[in-house]
């Protein structure tokens, strides 16, 4: 008996000599950083926009310069869900005065501020674009086929109401803030000293509908509770979508007005 009680009692220590040994043996390796993040690689992080430039067109005026030098260019694997697309022309390279034709549209964007004559401008310029938009493939898809529209859009109301509204309720300038992957940080989509694109685009978190972007007041805040204001949201959604992708920034597919 005293002999097998002396083998488990050497056995038992061999047993416990290696566990303690085991214990004081482990090693941690080392596992690296890790990935890294989307802000790091330059890749658009989830809930953000991105930009990205069509082939052959020029800079949007309304877009600032350093925004459209990073920007990358589209592409067909560029994603259809959160990029915005920037170029103002055909992009078949062949535009008449491209740059005269900006000018243009931001001189009737100033004429349009007018509260006596603006909106008879701009109503007679939308229904323009209107017929314009569907022979054109990029805007085919955004122009407003409902006829049910009740009477005429105010246009001029609505954006004069929300831009004074705006510099009431936000110190801030920039109404819509995009990535850029070359910054690699949120930058404001729209030349805050372009103030005609300024004046369209004041309203663009609650007109354009899109709640990814910019700092959005309510309509009704915008609109200083005014329901005659309230109502124009709607009417006027869609030819702002349609009036933007014009100038040569045209949002994501899957929002409101088209793809």
């Amino acid at each position: 008996m005293a002999g097998v009680l002396k083998a488990g009692l050497a056995a038992l220590t061999v047993v416990v000599g290696s566990v303690a040994f085991g214990c004081a043996s482990t090693e941690f390796i080392n596992e690296g950083p890790g990935q890294p993040n989307d802000r790091a690689t330059g890749s658009v992080p989830p809930g953000d926009l991105g930009v990205c430039k069509r082939p052959l067109t020029r800079r949007p005026l309304i877009v600032p310069e350093k925004l459209w030098d990073d920007a990358r260019m589209c592409t067909p694997r560029t994603p259809t869900s959160n990029f915005i697309r920037l170029g103002f022309g055909t992009g078949l390279g062949n535009d008449v005065d491209p740059d005269g034709q900006q000018q243009n549209l931001l001189r009737l964007l100033k004429d349009g501020q007018n509260e006596t004559t603006g909106n008879g401008k701009l109503v007679t310029f939308l229904r323009a674009l209107h017929e314009y938009g569907l022979k054109d493939e990029k805007l085919r898809d955004r122009v407003f086929r409902d006829t049910s529209r009740e009477g005429v859009c105010d246009y001029t109301y609505l954006l004069n109401t929300m831009a004074r509204e705006r510099k009431k309720l936000d110190n801030k300038a920039c109404p819509a803030f995009v990535y850029d992957q070359e910054q690699r940080t949120d930058v404001c989509l729209f030349d805050e000293k372009n103030e005609e694109g300024m004046w369209l685009t004041n309203s663009w978190s609650c007109v354009a509908h899109t709640g990814q972007l910019g700092e959005a007041q309510s309509c009704h805040r915008l609109c200083a509770y005014d329901d005659y204001c309230s109502k124009q949201v709607v009417c006027t959604a869609p030819d702002v979508d349609l009036l933007l992708c014009a100038m040569g920034v045209c949002l994501p597919t899957g929002k409101p007005g088209g793809g």
